[in-house]
């Protein structure tokens, strides 16, 4: 944000300068753009700090938690009550199962003109 207010103020300062606009405005808002500027580069610098401190900074175990949890939460939230809402096809009744090699799967009837691709439709 201070940055872009910084070209913002500088450009407008700049371009009254240029078409020597009467008055202290030009030489104030070249001023005020550059102590954005600074403040954008220092705040830039210091949260370029924060970055590598916690790149650096051993929460590898946190960070492994987080995840784990993540996935756990997915799991129970997200893909079981999908599942249970929709129970399972039985594969018996086509014949297939889920370690049929793939040379004895039939092929899909809609795709049995284009190509032997088997499917488990």
């Amino acid at each position: 944000m201070a940055a872009t207010s910084a070209g913002a103020l500088l450009l407008l300062g700049s371009l009254l300068q240029v078409a020597d606009a009467p008055g202290p405005l030009p030489g104030s808002l070249v001023a005020a753009g550059w102590t954005l500027a600074l403040v954008a580069a220092v705040t830039g610098l210091i949260g370029l700090a924060a970055l590598l401190r916690s790149a650096l900074g051993g929460r590898a175990d946190r960070v492994e938690h987080a995840r784990l949890a993540w996935r756990q939460a997915l799991l129970d939230r997200g893909i079981l009550p999908h599942l249970l809402r929709h129970p399972a096809v039985p594969h018996a009744e086509a014949g297939i199962t889920p370690c049929s090699p793939p040379d004895t799967l039939a092929p899909c009837p809609a795709r049995a003109g284009k190509d032997r691709t088997p499917c488990s439709d």
